[in-house]
């Protein structure tokens, strides 16, 4: 059994070749958006001065009511 020369018209070859540069330029994309640096990650949050608005008294540093040792 011997498998003769393929028949493709000119429009379907047009047609693979468009499919495959469209395929190909989508993988493209994908890699490179795949390697695009990251944004660094968000600092934590800083320690609040002041008032607390939960309720809750920081607490008293050692010493703090001593202004002039009476």
């Amino acid at each position: 059994m011997t498998l003769g020369p393929l028949h493709v018209s000119a429009r379907t070859r047009n047609r693979l070749i468009v499919a495959t540069a469209v395929a190909l330029a989508g993988a493209v994309a994908l890699l490179i958006r795949s390697k695009r640096p990251q944004p660094p990650a968000p600092a934590p949050a800083p320690p609040r001065i002041g008032y607390s608005r939960n309720g809750s008294a920081p607490a008293p540093v050692a010493g703090a009511g001593l202004e002039n040792g009476r």
